[in-house]
């Protein structure tokens, strides 16, 4: 048990002490970066989807 209380404590040292982390700054505008293409790329698949869906349902109705 000594050495897991030991790693934790070691890992906590060198996430404050030797990682190197961005700005909040830098993380806001990362993080709307990523939000918009991700609402791009959800609408993108949203109409993709729904060409396929209207395609297939006029197909079935030819039969």
């Amino acid at each position: 048990m000594g050495n897991f209380i030991q790693y934790i404590k070691d890992s906590f040292e060198e996430l404050n002490t030797n990682m190197t982390w961005i700005s909040r700054e830098e993380a806001q505008k990362s993080t709307i970066v990523v939000a918009v293409f991700t609402i791009l790329f959800a609408l993108a698949v949203a109409a993709i989807d729904k060409v396929f869906q209207t395609g297939l349902d006029n197909f079935f109705k030819m039969f």
